[in-house]
């Protein structure tokens, strides 16, 4: 995290946000898992005007990264000047503009809730990234299951790693 010379005046503002943020709604299903999720519009919904009424604006942008990433940036920014900034570097599921746009949604969502401090999504412990079994014991993933997270699934033993494709 990179972060402006002093953030003294926006940590207070940031407290004053927090003190009174709600959880962002979980009304979006995801049907692969059934399961509700809070997306990106609801994640906003959840501190906009909290950020506003504080001097405190959010801008995010992304670009390119390597092996078929993309990087999303959060800046937390405060009327002062001050800011703090996060970058979330996301893989590419499929590397199609539907993919891109994909991961640039997640990881929008994403950093907002994590540079504000929205609870978004249910704790598990990190069982779900680190596919741990119900004994606790990590199970080896199955070729070409898809991660409980939703992301990309791993490469097959005897699949290759596609590689980004230039642009021109």
């Amino acid at each position: 995290m990179n972060k402006s010379e002093s953030i003294a005046s926006l940590a207070k503002s940031l407290a004053e946000v927090q003190a009174s943020l709600a959880p962002a709604k979980r009304d979006s299903t995801n049907p692969f898992f059934n399961s509700t999720y809070a997306d990106l519009s609801s994640v906003w919904e959840s501190c906009r005007e909290l950020l506003a009424k504080n001097g405190l604006s959010v801008i995010q942008g992304n670009s390119i990264g390597a092996n078929n990433t993309v990087i999303v940036e959060t800046i937390l920014a405060h009327e002062s000047g001050q800011w703090i900034q996060s970058e979330l570097c996301m893989p590419l599921a499929k590397n199609d503009p539907q993919g891109v746009g994909s991961a640039i949604t997640y990881g929008r969502r994403y950093g907002l809730a994590a540079i504000v401090g929205i609870v978004a999504d249910d704790d598990d412990d990190g069982n779900a990234a680190s596919a741990k079994s119900v004994n606790g014991n990590v199970r080896p993933v199955i070729p070409n299951e898809r991660p409980a997270n939703g992301g990309p699934r791993p490469p097959s033993v005897n699949q290759s790693i596609p590689r980004p494709q230039s642009v021109r």
